[in-house]
């Protein structure tokens, strides 16, 4: 593609919105389907609670989150979810009032693979980006 010395600087912006448009989005929607399934792979092994039928971990997975946000952005968002024991997750996570009086013990589980996802989603992206 050839241009003139006054129309140099319309052609590179022209060239980095195509860019950032088109390849650097798919880029990071790679990255963020990759880290959450990731993130549900995680969930998949468990956590420091003992389970006796195992339906609760079987049970994760992640979908894509619609939103407005996501229509303006172009991005899409991703969820990481239990399906079917959804109410069990929070009790795990914080622990809640016993039937007989007390409390029961906290299980953090979601809390850690939480805190890796942020690092996970930059390098996995970054990876995209570069080739």
């Amino acid at each position: 593609m050839r241009t003139s010395i006054d129309g140099l600087g319309d052609s590179i912006m022209s060239q980095l919105e195509e860019w950032t448009n088109g390849e650097l989005k798919q880029a990071v929607n790679e990255g963020l389907k990759e880290t959450a399934a990731a993130a549900e792979r995680a969930l998949k092994q468990g956590g420091p609670y003992t389970e006796r039928t195992g339906k609760y971990t079987k049970d994760w997975t992640h979908d894509v989150r619609g939103s407005r946000a996501s229509a303006i952005t172009g991005l899409n968002g991703y969820s990481v979810y239990n399906q079917k024991h959804y109410q069990l997750t929070h009790l795990l996570e914080k622990g809640h009032q016993a039937r007989n009086g007390g409390r029961v013990r906290a299980f953090e589980h979601i809390g850690p693979v939480n805190d890796t996802l942020g690092e996970l989603a930059v390098q996995k992206i970054t990876q995209k980006v570069r080739g």
